[in-house]
């Protein structure tokens, strides 16, 4: 019988531990209960709003969320500030009644609620709506009485809320030029008058396409999607516009950057500019009829000469994503690979010195071409390096890159080289390429002194 008692007892023990940890540990605590029944809208979820719409005389403000962003679409069609409709939500979600009066025994006119100023209402993606009137500002506090559309009260609450809601037109708009980071571009095209750039992102590099084909320089358009980033509008500009008027007829820079996600292109013309408070600034165009003011920092970097937007560097890679590495030289050849975070020789296991390894790789990896275009090599190989990356995403294998060198076609010359993935042939400093071959036998460890160890 004890056994049994034990048992059962156990089993309510248990049964009792799982109700508080499903239960009762979601349940709010006293304090979080009263802080819940102190607000105004009452298990309120902000995420669940599909749409603003502001009342006020002023005129009409109504915002709606397009996937997970905002836009404003009355009185005019832009995108929404993000942080301002954060805000503003926010407020809501968190104001708190400062007394609650029945609504039957006062009269709404005193209060400013029998035609109040302010009207707001949220639409949620049930398809309900939450309708809130605001009162006229009370003497002696600046306090607002607040009716929500169904409640038998009245509320009074601080009437600082207001200013997170009632907002100039210009200050729900965003002043991003291009919310866009890398990982987001598929492709970027820029015309400069004749001239014509256009660059593809292939996994963690850039194809240029025009006005050659060749690998694009990666930094130079990683800094440029950041410079697109980094723009802010100084000053919108509404009403009729004649784009001749601002030099967009004919614009200094024409940009279009296509998506990876399939979204919506960004189209930005650049024209005039002009010396704004915090600088040079350049008139916009973005998409079919958006014109404003931004900072004009990009227009450094488009400035580049077309044939310059190539990557200087022969095949930039990062050294800590190597996993193999091959060097030839003559009749020399070495083989490396990583094990454990440390480097060995591929045929014995035996430990490189890292420093060594790592010196060579970084040589390879900042290796910049002098000349491009150059004509097929004719002159004796110098020597090879093959560098093996880590696989990445799905890949089973990592890729592999190799550089095959050539000696210079005169004395004092440069010498040359070609690379996988890169149908040219470069130009390079023979200083360089004496640097990366280097001496390989130096890689080998040296042999242990004879009588060192072992002799007793």
């Amino acid at each position: 019988m004890k056994g049994k008692n034990l048992v059962i007892l156990a089993a309510i023990v248990i049964a009792v531990g799982a109700y508080i940890l499903l239960v009762e540990r979601h349940r709010p605590t006293t304090d979080e209960a009263k802080a819940e029944a102190e607000k105004v809208l009452q298990d309120f979820d902000r995420d669940e709003v599909t749409g603003i719409v502001i009342e006020s005389a002023g005129g009409t403000v109504r915002i709606e969320k397009v996937g997970e962003s905002w836009r404003l679409r009355e009185p005019l069609d832009f995108a929404a500030d993000e942080s301002a409709v954060s805000s503003a939500l926010g407020t809501l979600a968190n104001l708190e009644a400062d007394r609650r009066l029945p609504a039957d025994e006062i009269d709404p006119a005193a209060y400013g609620l029998e035609d109040p100023p302010i009207e707001i209402r949220l639409q949620t993606t049930d398809g309900g709506e939450i309708v809130l009137d605001v009162g006229d500002e009370m003497p002696l506090g600046s306090k607002r009485a607040v009716r929500l559309a169904g409640a038998g009260e009245i509320v009074v609450v601080p009437g600082w809320f207001v200013s997170d809601i009632e907002r100039e037109i210009d200050d729900w708009r965003s002043r991003d030029v291009a919310k866009i980071s890398e990982d987001q571009v598929a492709s970027i095209d820029i015309g400069a008058g004749n001239d014509r750039i256009r660059a593809v992102r292939l996994d963690d590099r850039w194809q240029l396409l025009d006005p050659v084909r060749d690998l694009g320089d990666h930094d130079h358009l990683r800094g440029l999607i950041s410079d697109l980033a980094a723009m802010r509008i100084d000053e919108f500009i509404d009403g009729r516009v004649d784009p001749a008027d601002l030099g967009l007829d004919v614009p200094e820079y024409e940009i279009t950057v296509v998506r990876a996600d399939g979204g919506e292109p960004l189209r930005l013309e650049l024209g005039n500019t002009r010396e704004g408070e915090s600088g040079t600034e350049v008139v916009c165009r973005r998409g079919d009829g958006e014109f404003f003011w931004a900072s004009e920092t990009v227009r450094t970097r488009l400035s580049k000469a077309p044939v310059l937007w190539r990557s200087k560097k022969v095949m930039p890679f990062e050294t800590w994503d190597v996993e193999g590495l091959g060097l030839s030289r003559g009749d020399d050849t070495v083989e490396l690979e990583q094990v454990d975070g440390l480097w060995r020789f591929a045929e014995d296991q035996t430990e490189v010195d890292v420093s060594g390894v790592q010196d060579q790789l970084r040589k390879l990896a900042d290796l910049e071409a002098t000349d491009y275009d150059l004509m097929a090599p004719v002159t004796a190989e110098m020597g090879r390096a093959e560098v093996r990356l880590k696989p990445t995403g799905d890949e089973t294998e990592g890729r592999v890159l190799s550089f095959e060198f050539f000696a210079p076609l005169s004395e004092g010359g440069r010498a040359m080289v070609t690379v996988g993935g890169r149908d040219n042939v470069m130009g390079v400093e023979l200083a360089d390429v004496d640097a990366i071959l280097g001496d390989l036998a130096s890689l080998r460890p040296a042999p242990p002194e004879e009588g060192v160890a072992g002799d007793e």
